[in-house]
């Protein structure tokens, strides 16, 4: 994207904190007088042009300790046009990466085996289920954002993703409902990209809760992030869900790290 219309998208984001009409119209004039190109290399009218979106179109697992599956799941590396991507959508309101998005997890989702997982789940007499009513839905739930993040954004900006690919699981005859089931209960604080693995498992940790009257026990559950690198994030959900008596299957992220130990963070990469 070129500096004048990364400048601009930027500064049509800046409004949507505090009056979300005027945002909206700040949006609209800021696109038909920056018509927008491709979030990866400002190919003109494409959103995410073919060429980027084929860097999306992998499968990339990693160990997700204490998961049904042991796995989680990631359609891209995180560098370069990817991590350019990624960070206009979260971070710089590109909002129209939702749908690209979306539809990059769902095929990651028929690409991981985790949907077979899941169907085998449901099909096991151990599933917790009332007599002969409905299998137990799997709960889509998106690992949480700190309330400082939230408020940056102004959005749930993994909710999308969340909402197709539960869609995906009940097409597929696997029954399904999005959560807002884990809260982050952390701070503001250094980015991410300032501080060790070791330093961010330790913030990290603690700092991601049950949400208040969430019913989790016997549930199995699918979760989702943006970006993995330490896999901290993954793991301390995993644990909490886990305590809670739900039957964590794996994740699923847009991107990954190229290498874990560079002490990244996953998640909200300015959190």
């Amino acid at each position: 994207m070129d500096a004048a219309r990364a400048d601009g998208r930027r500064a049509g984001a800046g409004w949507r904190g505090s009056d979300g009409a005027l945002g909206t119209l700040c949006r609209s004039v800021r696109d038909v007088v920056l018509p927008r190109g491709c979030a990866g290399c400002d190919a003109p009218d494409a959103v995410l042009c073919d060429d980027c979106l084929a860097l999306f179109d992998r499968c990339y697992g990693r160990e997700l300790q204490g998961s049904l599956s042991g796995m989680a799941y990631a359609a891209a590396i995180y560098q370069g046009v990817v991590r350019r991507c990624i960070l206009d959508w979260k971070d710089h309101d590109d909002v129209e990466l939702d749908g690209p998005f979306a539809r990059i997890l769902v095929a990651t989702l028929a690409r991981s085996g985790l949907m077979a997982a899941m169907t085998s789940m449901t099909e096991m007499a151990a599933m917790p289920v009332c007599g002969p009513g409905p299998r137990r839905p799997v709960l889509v739930v998106p690992a949480p954002s700190s309330p400082a993040s939230m408020r940056r954004r102004g959005r749930r900006h993994l909710m999308p993703l969340v909402r197709a690919l539960s869609e995906a699981l009940c097409e597929a005859g696997i029954p399904s409902r999005t959560s807002l089931a884990l809260v982050s209960t952390a701070g503001g604080g250094r980015s991410v990209q300032q501080i060790s693995a070791a330093q961010r498992a330790q913030r990290i940790g603690g700092h991601i809760a049950v949400a208040p009257g969430a019913s989790l026990e016997g549930a199995p559950v699918l979760l989702v992030d943006d970006i993995i690198t330490t896999g901290s994030t993954l793991r301390q959900c995993t644990d909490v869900l886990r305590h809670a008596g739900a039957l964590p299957v794996g994740a699923l992220a847009l991107a990954q790290a190229v290498a874990s130990h560079r002490g990244d963070g996953e998640g909200d990469e300015s959190d």
